[in-house]
């Protein structure tokens, strides 16, 4: 009798919005083995290289979806040295701890471009404008100078239905854009979106879908992943309120240097998605759709 072997898979960083929806999907398919950075449980710090080690040596991963980031676009200018520590000596740490049959998924992001024309395909000048950005690019060249199998998708903006909905609590409005803006909206609190931001969103299961075919056909190299449509975060908000039923009136649209955020911030990182689209046979989703599909979870 021939046994089929259930691959074996390790999540960092899953204590984040993706890697908890990687954890819940792929749990039911694979051997997964899903680890935050700390905790009660079983956690892994990535820069701990020691800890990477014995890790990987003890598991024996068949796949690792590297989900751990530093992803503070502002303290990264103020702590560049942890910034750098978890974006590029953590994913060196992981590197170095492969087996050789072994493969690697890391999510990378679409701050390592400069924002000047948008529409940015995979092998577009990078040139990022933040430090958040410059320790992503160098993650992703590491990667792709080394030996490894890998799989870069690059997202952004990415939102979920996870706590809008539970505004008893500030615990946890902040975990992303969409929440901040639900719990704002909510308490019918006035809120500034810049209009001058434009990218193309990412709805968490639509990409956990994606990463999850991306395993089941051994998808390797470097892809783009968002939303069939390009907006601004003033225009996703307004399609927050008529979705959900808000009052517009709360949202005043500002610009950018309005905020006077310690990290500049790519004016338009949209991203061209063809390839991806090509390579898996898969369909892109709009914007409204995916805040309906938000929104019929209430």
């Amino acid at each position: 009798m021939h046994v089929i072997k259930m691959k074996k898979i390790l999540i960092t960083g899953s204590s984040g919005l993706l890697g908890q929806k990687i954890t819940d999907k792929l749990s039911g398919l694979f051997n997964v083995l899903s680890l935050p950075r700390s905790g009660a449980g079983n956690c892994l710090d990535i820069t701990n290289k020691d800890a990477v080690h014995n890790t990987f040596k003890e598991f024996k991963p068949d796949i690792v979806i590297n989900c751990a980031a530093f992803t503070n676009v502002d303290k990264s200018e103020k702590e560049k040295s942890l910034a750098r520590d978890i974006n590029v000596k953590g994913l060196t740490n992981i590197i170095g701890s492969l087996d050789t049959n072994s493969k690697i998924i890391h999510i990378s992001t679409d701050y390592i471009f400069d924002g000047e024309s948008g529409d940015y395909k995979e092998d577009d000048m990078k040139s990022p404008i933040n430090y958040y950005g410059k320790t992503k690019l160098e993650a992703d060249n590491l990667l792709m100078g080394s030996n490894c199998n890998y799989l870069i998708i690059r997202p952004n903006v990415l939102y979920s239905y996870d706590n809008i909905f539970n505004q008893s609590s500030k615990d946890n409005y902040m975990q992303h854009f969409l929440s901040w803006l639900v719990y704002s909206l909510f308490n019918q609190n006035e809120v500034k979106i810049v209009d001058d931001q434009i990218s193309n969103p990412v709805y968490v299961p639509d990409l956990v879908n994606v990463i999850t075919t991306s395993i089941l056909v051994d998808y390797s190299g470097v892809s783009h992943y968002g939303s069939e449509d390009s907006l601004s975060r003033y225009d996703f908000a307004v399609k927050v309120c008529n979705i959900f039923g808000f009052d517009r009136r709360k949202i005043i649209a500002i610009k950018s240097e309005q905020l006077n955020q310690i990290a500049l911030r790519p004016k338009n990182s949209s991203l061209n998605c063809n390839k991806i689209v090509q390579d898996l046979n898969i369909d892109l989703f709009s914007t409204d759709y995916s805040l309906k599909r938000v929104y019929l979870k209430k």
